[in-house]
């Protein structure tokens, strides 16, 4: 290929782009809330918003269970409704009990319920608005 060839691709891939840019994000609106089981809190819940087309929003909740969900690394979830799954909550911290003798437990809480877990099961449906919710409540059963 010329040397002059070569200068006109690059010149009409610098003007094509690639896509990606800002006009072809989603639409998000702010999302956040708390995931309880049976009232209680679940505690570093990983919550994922999955919308009917477009990339997913998530959000990863603290020992209270409080999250807030991001998509492509900016805040908030896609707007319209988004199925809703909820992974987590072992209420254990990771680490290996000593070894003392007596039998170990590792979760104090039961598991959240499987159907969470996948979006073809899952019950939870948010319709995401472009005011946001703000002050979400997902109460699983287990």
């Amino acid at each position: 290929m010329s040397r002059s060839s070569l200068i006109v691709v690059l010149t009409l891939c610098g003007i094509c782009g690639c896509g990606g840019g800002p006009n072809d994000a989603p639409q998000t609106a702010p999302v956040s809330g708390v995931v309880r089981v049976n009232g209680e809190p679940v505690a570093r819940p990983i919550v994922t918003f999955y919308p009917e087309k477009g990339p997913s929003g998530i959000g990863v909740g603290n020992e209270e269970g409080a999250f807030t969900v991001k998509t492509n690394g900016r805040n908030g979830a896609p707007l319209g409704k988004c199925k809703v799954t909820v992974v987590g909550g072992n209420d254990a911290s990771g680490e290996i009990p000593p070894a003392d003798g007596n039998e170990m437990t590792l979760l104090e809480k039961p598991r959240l319920n499987a159907k969470y877990a996948n979006q073809d099961t899952t019950d939870l449906i948010v319709d995401v608005t472009e005011e946001g919710n703000g002050d979400l409540q997902l109460d699983l059963d287990n």
